[in-house]
């Protein structure tokens, strides 16, 4: 049998040392344990404390700091402030006078929005949009004689511009209630160079009046500023925003179609296309607009109020206790060339005014043909821009953008009183023929840094129509017309 020899004297050592290195190590253990456990636990009467004065404090900090900051109503909304302010001055010549204003931009003014939303279900969302447009003199109001329109030396005004609530289901689309931009709204200003200052429209100087030049019909001075403005003949072409029901379809390879109703009665609808290739960037979109809404007149007591119609968006913009037809049909394209910053945009647009029996029965209107007694032709209208934009003056700053634009309006501002131009009395003369053309050029350059454009442009505007008069229908007449020219330097910063 064998028996295990007996340790030695070296071999005893090592274990007596081992021994005590064992019973040290874990008194050691032991002791940092404890350390630990008496810093970083409480103790019974500890957590009590801290369940109730320490949680207690916390909550009187966060309850302090919410009450000396905006906030949310509740939690489950997210909430995102977003805006823009675009100012500019605005030197012009109407062949009369000229000067310079400080003016909103009207192609996108001033403004501040709130806009949020939450997740009912995965694929399900729901959120709200409130926008507000901050105007002081909107370039839009302005003329030769107010510098200030809307409210001409005060302190400018809030205008409500949406106020709507949305739902969006990741396949069945999105519908929206409330004040909000129809379809048809910007689909004749698709841009891919995002500019801020060129686009089919006039919104610069649209209330400036037409001038007739020095010794027409023996005037003279200011004698010579008819009492039609520009927006007559050359009209703002954006669909104006109003109370509605809209539903945008989720986009299908590229394409959205829309449709909306409201007011009484607004109805359009809109298909929009874009798509991106190695190279290429392509959008395009067509909508069709019917407006029908009325003026009413409401007697309250002894005095009488007249409700006028809204901004049919192409059409013009009065009308008096008459039901008005308006058709338009409109549309736009921007084509881009990414590596070389090359681009066009193109668009066009025909608008038809009728009324219920066929010909216009507006007393003093827009459409009154006193001498023809015509109805109004279609107004037809076409738009071209092209240019280049790209790191070009300042790369470290950001793209810089040189255009060019050129746009045709032919018969907006035919079958009506010709009075304010020729100098006759109302019923005697009648516009028989119109059109109006605008060119012009300009820069934009992007900062950045400071989500900046700085922009600067130049427009000229011509104006030409024909009048009949009761002694020479149904023969007209040239009315001669001096051309308007505006320049705009201004910027638009967003947050």
């Amino acid at each position: 049998m064998l028996e295990a020899p007996p340790p030695s004297a070296h071999m005893g050592g090592d274990v007596m040392a081992g021994g005590q290195q064992t019973v040290f190590s874990r008194i050691l253990i032991a002791g940092i344990a404890a350390l630990i456990i008496g810093i970083g636990l409480p103790t019974p009467g500890g957590a009590a404390d801290l369940g109730g004065d320490c949680c207690a404090d916390l909550e009187e900090r966060i309850a302090e700091l919410e009450s000396t900051t905006v906030r949310k109503g509740n939690r489950k909304v997210s909430v995102k402030l977003s805006g823009h302010v675009n100012k500019m001055l605005l030197f012009w010549d109407d062949g009369i006078n000229d000067d310079v204003y400080v003016v909103d931009n009207s192609d996108s003014e001033s403004n501040f929005k709130l806009s949020g939303s939450a997740h009912i279900t995965p694929s399900i969302t729901a959120g709200f949009t409130i926008e507000v447009d901050l105007l002081s003199a909107d370039s839009f109001s302005v003329d030769a004689r107010i510098d200030g329109a809307p409210n001409e030396n005060r302190d400018g005004i809030l205008v409500l511009d949406v106020a709507s609530f949305h739902l969006n289901h990741e396949r069945l689309g999105k519908i929206t209630l409330g004040r909000n931009s129809p379809s048809t709204d910007d689909i004749l200003t698709l841009d891919l160079s995002s500019n801020p200052l060129a686009g089919p429209d006039t919104g610069w100087v649209d209330s400036f009046h037409l001038v007739r030049p020095h010794g027409t019909l023996g005037c003279s001075g200011a004698a010579c500023r008819t009492g039609l403005d520009m927006d007559a003949l050359s009209p703002e072409n954006d669909t104006s925003n109003g109370d509605i029901i809209r539903y945008d379809t989720p986009s299908l390879h590229g394409f959205v179609l829309s449709t909306s109703f409201g007011e009484d009665d607004v109805v359009d609808v809109t298909l929009r296309y874009k798509v991106a290739w190695e190279s290429i960037r392509f959008v395009a979109g067509i909508g069709y607009l019917w407006f029908t809404d009325e003026t009413e007149s409401l007697t309250s007591r002894s005095d009488t109020f007249v409700i006028a119609c809204p901004t049919p968006g192409l059409g013009q913009r009065t009308c008096v206790d008459e039901r008005r037809d308006l058709e338009v049909l409109a549309g736009s394209t921007s084509l881009m060339h990414i590596s070389s910053g090359l681009y066009v945009n193109f668009s066009a647009a025909r608008a038809s005014f009728s009324s219920d029996n066929g010909r216009s029965p507006l007393r003093a209107s827009v459409f009154t043909a006193p001498v023809t007694g015509e109805a109004a032709e279609d107004g037809r209208l076409w738009y071209v821009q092209g240019g280049v934009k790209r790191r070009l003056l300042a790369p470290a700053i950001g793209d810089t953008t040189l255009y060019g634009e050129y746009q045709r309006w032919n018969d907006f501002g035919v079958r009506r009183d010709a009075g304010s131009v020729t100098g006759l009395a109302d019923g005697t003369s009648e516009i028989t023929d119109t059109s109006a053309s605008l060119w012009g050029l300009g820069i934009v350059q992007d900062i950045d840094a400071a989500a900046m454009k700085l922009y600067g442009g130049l427009r000229v505007l011509e104006h030409d129509l024909r009048a009949a008069t009761a002694a020479n229908a149904p023969g007209d007449e040239d009315i001669p017309l001096e051309d308007f020219y505006a320049v705009a330097l201004g910027g638009k910063i967003n947050f």
